[in-house]
């Protein structure tokens, strides 16, 4: 997958200023960065990815007053009948984001990825737990897989992670950042509710779905450690 393949599409570049298109460009140097020090740490290869122009907006009906910005996610998508996990960074991100806050969630996302291979990897398919309050949608996030950061042998990366995701992403710069400069501006965002979250896949998807064998042997690892 080409991580940019996005960013040129002539309607996405029609709606993004040029100097916000500059500013990200000379910022990809630290998506690289970080990419490579997850996969060092990790002692894998990270899963597919790349930049999304429109910003992920999170509101749900029973708080319509409260939305929550994504800045990143990680999801399986069907690609020519067969099953890939790929993440998703925002473009905002990378723009206002802190080398730190990109490395976080980088490393973040990268153990939603490996929690998903887990899950199937073990045939143990469920649907997505559907959620309909933003504080719900925040705790499935950040729970279920803390335990998952101890395959990472960069310990300076774990005690990022611990502290920008103490109670999901913890980045009150990064926050003000986007809505001054891409919300205030009408920057191409994207709207989403909690229970849209929910991605359904054929079974032949996933019969096809490729492995990282070496994330799994991993996993296997890790978790023969913590019995």
């Amino acid at each position: 997958m080409e991580p940019l393949f996005r960013l040129e599409q002539p309607d996405v570049r029609a709606r993004i200023p040029r100097s916000v298109m500059k500013k990200i460009s000379s910022r990809l140097k630290y998506l690289d960065e970080g990419i490579k020090r997850v996969e060092k740490a990790a002692g894998v290869k990270y899963p597919p990815y790349y930049v999304e122009p429109f910003l992920p907006i999170m509101s749900s009906e029973l708080e319509p007053s409260q939305i929550g910005v994504v800045y990143a996610r990680t999801f399986p998508v069907e690609v020519d009948g067969a099953l890939e996990i790929v993440v998703q960074i925002t473009a905002a991100l990378i723009a206002y984001g802190s080398k730190a806050t990109l490395h976080a969630i980088l490393a973040h996302e990268f153990l939603h990825y490996a929690s998903l291979v887990k899950q199937f990897s073990s045939k143990e398919v469920l649907s997505s737990e559907l959620t309909s309050s933003m504080f719900e949608a925040v705790h499935v996030d950040t729970s279920g897989f803390t335990h998952l950061e101890k395959i990472y042998k960069d310990r300076s990366l774990r005690r990022l992670l611990k502290k920008k995701f103490s109670n999901g992403l913890v980045d009150e710069k990064l926050h003000e950042k986007v809505l001054k400069n891409w919300l205030a501006k009408g920057l191409p965002t994207i709207r989403l509710t909690p229970d849209s979250n929910v991605i359904r896949l054929s079974i032949n998807s996933i019969l096809n779905l490729r492995l990282d064998q070496s994330l799994l042997a991993k996993l296997k690892e890790l978790e023969e450690r913590s019995r």
